[in-house]
């Protein structure tokens, strides 16, 4: 039955000649690793060496940097070499509270080196002192190499006793006793050297003290002219903030009354807006009523003298309407007389009289009707230029009364032609037949 194994693996990258990641397994027992010369068996000795905190020849290397890959014709040179101890610490060998533990060393070629304890960095010292724990620290026979039993067994009795003392951990505490020798003697080394500063400081130190009294009134002072300073600062602050709220609160009061003038302002601004607006509309209405005025003005020009005109016609019409009435007088008396004279006689020209008389008084219709419907018109077209707002109800009562008055006039006009007409007519065709026969026609 073979023992659990206490290296379970080695992890190896960039370390000399191990430029892919490898991972080298170990089981219980005795493990071997055969292979011919420059397989780089050596090499998995020097990471473990390595890994463990070996700083010396024992790596066959110059510099520390030597062991990162330096490439090759076919691969390039890396910039790290990274190697990690896996051990198994079940039976607690090492005074960590970790059943698997990884010891991880990495050497990058600016110089720096980081120690990993299960993956977290840990300084050298605490390294060392965890492996010297468990006797694997500064350790010679840790790793045996070839020949190194042939020299043990060929030693002499009193070479052999470092041997058994390094195997028994003997030698471990000579090194703690030699190192806190050292130490001691270090330290008194420098309580010596502290006594020589203190002799030689003590008497500078009274007068030290007496400027640290200095320094300390003079802290004092500054400290009561910083409290005055500060005072004096918090009451021009306080002045200041005072000033402040009265300047924010004029401020206000101001802005306000600026907001109440400008409302005011604008207020004012829409209302001479509207009197310009009423203004425009008056002058606007004035405009048209002047317009309309002049209109009127002119209209009753118009009619002034349009009705002169008519007065003036109407005159003549009454100086006509005289005239025609003694002319219709002496006419109706002279009718009358031929009217009672000839009387007799037309009853025997009664047939053909009223064929004359039918013909005479087409003959006057159309001589006469021309002249009274020209007449006509001229009265209409004077009723409708007297068509105004202004004169509307006068005009048309002058109207009624001129225009009852032409028709009569027209009227009248027209029964005394067709009977005038009539009887020259007749007496014109009475003279012609030479018969002395007078024609009365009525009016109808």
């Amino acid at each position: 039955m073979t023992a659990p194994a206490r290296l379970l693996a080695l992890r190896l990258q960039g370390f000399k000649s191990f430029a892919e990641r490898t991972i080298v397994e170990f089981g219980g027992g005795i493990s071997a690793v055969v292979g011919p010369n420059g397989s780089g068996k050596s090499n998995l000795a020097d990471a473990l060496r390595w890994s463990l905190g070996e700083q010396g020849r024992a790596l066959r290397s110059r510099k520390s940097e030597d062991v990162i890959f330096a490439g090759s014709d076919k691969r390039a040179a890396l910039g790290m070499a990274d190697v990690t101890l896996v051990l198994d610490n079940a039976d607690g060998l090492l005074p960590v509270d970790y059943s698997v533990l990884e010891l991880g060393r990495r050497l990058y070629r600016s110089g720096e080196n980081d120690y990993l304890l299960n993956k977290q960095r840990v300084r050298l010292r605490d390294l060392v002192e965890l492996l010297d724990a468990a006797h694997l620290a500064d350790n010679a026979f840790l790793f045996i190499g070839q020949g190194m039993v042939d020299q043990a067994l060929a030693l002499r009795p009193e070479e052999r006793r470092p041997l058994f003392e390094e195997v028994a951990g003997v030698r471990r505490h000579e090194r703690r006793r030699r190192k806190a020798e050292d130490q001691l003697a270090e330290s008194e080394t420098n309580l010596a050297r502290v006594e020589d500063i203190l002799a030689e400081l003590r008497p500078q130190a009274r007068r030290l003290a007496a400027q640290a009294e200095q320094q300390a009134t003079r802290l004092t002072a500054g400290e009561e002219l910083a409290d005055a300073l500060i005072l004096a600062a918090h009451s021009r602050w306080y002045e200041a903030s005072g000033r402040a709220s009265e300047t924010r609160i004029r401020r206000d009061r101001e802005r306000a009354e600026a907001d109440r003038a400008m409302a005011a302002l604008q207020a004012a601004e829409e209302t001479a807006a509207g009197v310009a607006a009423e203004l425009t509309e008056r002058a606007e209405a004035e405009r048209e009523r002047r317009e309309a005025h002049d209109a009127a003005r002119a209209s009753l020009t118009n009619l002034q003298l349009r009705a002169a005109r008519l007065a003036g016609d109407l005159e003549a019409i009454d100086r006509d309407r005289a005239r025609l009435s003694d002319e219709r007088v002496a006419a109706e008396s002279d009718l009358a007389f031929q009217r009672r004279a000839q009387f007799a006689l037309a009853e025997d020209h009664k047939p053909h009289i009223r064929h004359l008389a039918h013909h005479a008084g087409g003959r006057i219709d159309q001589n006469l009707l021309p002249l009274v419907r020209h007449e006509r018109r001229h009265v209409a077209d004077d009723r409708r230029s007297m068509r105004q707002p202004e004169f509307l109800v006068h005009v048309e009562r002058r109207r009624l009364v001129d225009g009852a008055d032409v028709d009569a006039i027209v009227h009248h006009l027209d029964a005394i032609g067709r009977d005038a007409v009539l009887h020259q007519h007749a007496r014109d065709h009475s003279r012609d037949r030479d018969e002395h026969v007078h024609v009365t026609v009525l009016p109808p």
